[in-house]
């Protein structure tokens, strides 16, 4: 990475933070937190795809917080646990370049479904508040409360959907390999589904709670980018 680059990412760090900080959009942990996350991506993988990584995790933290913060719909300020959830996946899998170095591209592609697992979840809940249908529950099929863990919509999923695909573009805009944007797509819809269906087994009993809920479904998206990855490699 050259200096221009590093003093990019540094300056837009520091806007993120203050940002954050006066929109009341994170904690200070939170915050904290999210500079880690942001300077983790360009320390591991490919140095080519430096700027690529952390312009996905850059996407994921503005697109989620427009969609959380649509006029009627506020959420509350989000704190550490919220960026481990739709964080800790995608740098774990990441991370893993320092152990198999041979592996950096499949290991990559584990990270952007991660982080497209991440988005189209994000996307599917906050947008899919506003569907003028009932959710139905993911597990039952039966008609449930609006924000009920586990309850979908098509609006939502079509949102999920979108999130999933905005993150593929970026990843094609680079590599320019539709099979592998095709697989973050899938990795994303596998991530919201998976949400999904743990939050309505264990999330609604109290077994788990959102931030579980979110590491097993982006965990899910990184897993399935990996292993049909391999698959096509192979």
């Amino acid at each position: 990475m050259d200096f221009l680059e590093l003093s990019i990412i540094l300056l837009f760090l520091l806007f993120f933070s203050i940002i954050s900080f006066k929109k009341n959009l994170l904690n200070f942990e939170g915050i904290m937190l999210a500079n880690v996350v942001g300077l983790a991506a360009i320390t591991y993988g490919p140095s080519e795809t430096t700027m690529l990584r952390f312009f996905a995790v850059v996407v994921f933290f503005i697109i989620g917080e427009i969609a959380s913060n649509f006029p009627k719909k506020k959420h509350e300020k989000r704190g550490i646990w919220n960026v481990v959830g739709n964080s800790l996946p995608a740098l774990f899998v990441l991370s893993l370049i320092i152990i198999y170095p041979e592996h950096s591209l499949i290991l990559e592609l584990g990270f952007f479904g991660a982080i497209a697992a991440a988005l189209s979840d994000t996307l599917s809940s906050e947008i899919g508040f506003y569907s003028k249908r009932n959710p139905i529950m993911i597990t039952t099929f039966k008609k449930v409360a609006r924000g009920t863990d586990g309850g979908v919509t098509p609006l939502g999923f079509f949102a999920g959907f979108v999130g999933s695909v905005i993150i593929a573009l970026v990843y094609f805009s680079f590599y320019q390999n539709i099979y592998f944007s095709l697989i973050i797509i899938g990795s994303g819809l596998v991530g919201t589904i998976v949400d999904s269906i743990f939050g309505a087994i264990f999330e609604t009993k109290n077994i788990l709670n959102n931030t579980h809920v979110n590491l097993i479904g982006c965990f899910s998206g990184a897993i399935f980018a990996l292993v049909v990855g391999l698959i096509i490699l192979i």
